[in-house]
């Protein structure tokens, strides 16, 4: 206040600054990676299913309609896309979706950037996430490696989450 002869009182400073650092977003660069070096995989909720009623339910299951999640995997530089619907978020589901997604893009990345679900990680962490034994060996085949993200930070696979949206608002609307 003395320095630069202000007026105000200093709840006036505050109430300002408080102000500028509420409304300022977080700065986001954009990562360009090159061609075969990374995909980003996540999961979304997707449509409900009915089963028509000639088929056969599967054990235990006694409702005629069923959800969906959609497995959304995006080349990070083409940003070339494979969807699949899955029933079920297991592990085995998730490797095989992945591996239609290998044989849909004609290779395989070096990296592919997963979020923490229990399909794949089973102990997330910033720092030295548990991966889960089966998924680990899947990528060792294919010789490809495996990039967790930090627990809830979505933009670091901003490539994927938006296409996520994307499928469920259109492709899965109906």
């Amino acid at each position: 206040q003395a320095e630069h002869e202000f007026p105000g009182s200093d709840q006036s400073v505050r109430r300002f600054c408080r102000r500028l650092t509420n409304s300022m977003p977080l700065p986001f660069r954009r990562l360009e990676v090159l061609p075969g070096t990374e995909a980003q995989i996540d999961f979304g909720t997707g449509a409900m299913v009915v089963i028509p009623d000639d088929q056969a339910l599967p054990v235990g299951v006694k409702a005629r309609r069923r959800k969906t999640h959609v497995l959304r995997v995006v080349l990070s530089h083409s940003r070339k896309a494979h969807s699949e619907a899955v029933f079920r978020q297991t592990t085995d589901e998730f490797i095989r979706c992945i591996e239609n997604a290998f044989h849909h893009f004609g290779g395989v990345p070096e990296t592919i950037v997963i979020d923490n679900l229990k399909a794949a990680v089973t102990q997330a962490d910033w720092y030295d996430p548990e991966i889960n034994p089966k998924f680990q060996s899947f990528c060792r085949h294919y010789g490809t490696a495996i990039m967790p993200t930090k627990p809830r930070t979505p933009r670091h696979k901003g490539k994927t989450e938006r296409g996520v949206a994307y499928v469920q608002d259109n492709a899965l609307k109906g």
